[in-house]
């Protein structure tokens, strides 16, 4: 379970450097001829949409479990790339940057929490340490991957895969990470 949230700490960061802050704005401007500030502004909503949902993301890791949280909202993350990927138009773009930013809030802070909780008694600045650096390694991973795939196939291609890569990663952790978050009576 713990490898299994650092690499939805890896995915996030990874698409969120190569697919949302790079592939996503070139991606905007040569096919739906956005302007620079239609896209800053696209991105800003989605990230303001993000700042409103953290502290919902807390209290709703905490009242339904983290995996409860983790798997659906990692899944929308990746739906929110393919809806940047099949924008026709500057709302469906917007909406996907509020989808993008709400959901990549949610499932940030799930992932940690688990972390969390799955670290051995005594380890916790070992176990969030090695979380954290999953995550960092991705940003440094995401925007070479990413903008490799797109040197040799295009950008559409690149953001199918950012999006196909966070669903999958969800499923793998639906299916083999237990759920380790039990409500006490101080949590209901």
């Amino acid at each position: 379970g713990f490898m299994l949230a650092s690499l939805i700490s890896f995915m996030n960061a990874a698409v969120r450097t190569g697919g949302l802050f790079s592939i996503v704005p070139i991606f905007a401007a040569a096919h739906l001829g956005l302007s620079v500030s239609e896209i800053g502004f696209a991105l800003m909503i989605g990230s303001v949409s993000g700042l409103l949902a953290s502290y919902p993301a807390g209290a709703i890791t905490d009242h339904y479990g983290r995996k409860t949280v983790i798997v659906p909202t990692t899944i929308i993350s990746g739906a929110s790339m393919a809806l940047f990927a099949f924008s026709d138009t500057y709302p469906i773009f917007l909406a996907a940057a509020i989808l993008w930013g709400i959901s990549s809030t949610v499932s940030g802070s799930a992932p940690t929490a688990y972390a969390a909780d799955t670290a051995p008694p005594g380890m916790n600045a070992a176990a969030i340490g090695t979380y954290r650096t999953a995550g960092d390694a991705g940003y440094v991973v995401g925007p070479f991957a990413l903008g490799a795939i797109v040197d040799f196939y295009g950008a559409l291609p690149a953001l199918i895969v950012a999006a196909v890569a966070m669903t999958m990663t969800a499923i793998a952790f639906a299916i083999f990470a237990p759920e380790t978050f039990t409500r006490t009576k101080s949590a209901r």
